[in-house]
């Protein structure tokens, strides 16, 4: 093997799609008031549902209506909504094209690795230009049996037969961080999507970054990091921020 190929299996990055990729917010809003109101709990007008955003569906239909049962029938309803085209009320956040560019540049391998249902996650993929940059896109499973950020992690481990080591998971909520730790794997931390600088340090992101610009150069620190030959921790990282610098939540939407 190559010392090219080396690089290349070594640098193998998972990334979440919604509040990292792009924001989804008019879509993923529309057809969650759609859901709970068809289970006749209506969301108030100017209540904010930024927390939707990021962990599995199922649960935050749940923390709504109080009971599982509920809950998987507003997710039946929330995804006739998505699928009639609330789906594609999304935007790709500004740079994000560019940052992805030059982590397939740098030798990255890199996958999709949401919470949002696999196929959902591959027409929005498809529709940004996007799939082909990407060596597989995971989801969670209409039978919910792939649900949360650890279960997708696990899924793209096992069907790529992708060794932990070689991984780095990037994404902007706490699940991905917390999903990513249960198979080993270090998350960077992303501030332009929906959760703050304090949630992403706080569960223990390697390192934030606050723009898309930032990324490839972030990313490459944590693989060197990783080196036998680099003698630079955490704190020898050139990205936006080390965990004791953090800044304010960035986010765009």
């Amino acid at each position: 093997m190559t010392a090219a190929r080396v690089t290349l299996r070594r640098r193998i990055v998972l990334m979440d799609l919604d509040g990292t990729i792009s924001d989804p917010a008019d879509g993923v809003f529309a057809a969650f008031r759609h859901a709970v109101a068809a289970m006749g709990r209506p969301w108030p007008d100017g209540q904010p549902l930024d927390w939707v955003i990021g962990p599995p569906l199922r649960e935050s239909f749940a923390r709504v209506l109080g009971d599982e049962t509920a809950a998987t029938a507003a997710l039946e309803h929330y995804r006739v909504h998505y699928a009639a085209g609330s789906m594609f009320d999304n935007q790709l956040y500004p740079g994000i094209v560019d940052a992805i560019g030059g982590l397939c540049d740098d030798g990255a391998r890199l996958y999709v690795a949401t919470s949002k249902l696999n196929t959902f996650a591959a027409a929005i993929m498809a529709r940004f230009g996007l799939a082909g940059r990407f060596a597989g896109i995971y989801g969670s499973t209409p039978d919910c049996r792939v649900e949360t950020k650890a279960d997708v992690i696990a899924s793209c481990l096992a069907a790529e037969g992708l060794d932990p080591a070689d991984c780095l998971m990037v994404g902007d909520r706490e699940h991905d961080v917390l999903g990513a730790r249960d198979h080993g794997i270090g998350c960077i931390g992303v501030t332009w999507g929906y959760g703050s600088a304090d949630e992403l340090a706080g569960s223990g992101a390697v390192a934030l970054c606050d723009r898309p610009a930032m990324l490839p150069v972030l990313v490459a620190d944590v693989f060197a990091a990783r080196s036998p030959a680099s003698a630079d921790g955490p704190a020898g990282l050139r990205g936006d921020m080390a965990l004791d610098g953090a800044s304010p939540d960035r986010r765009t939407s």
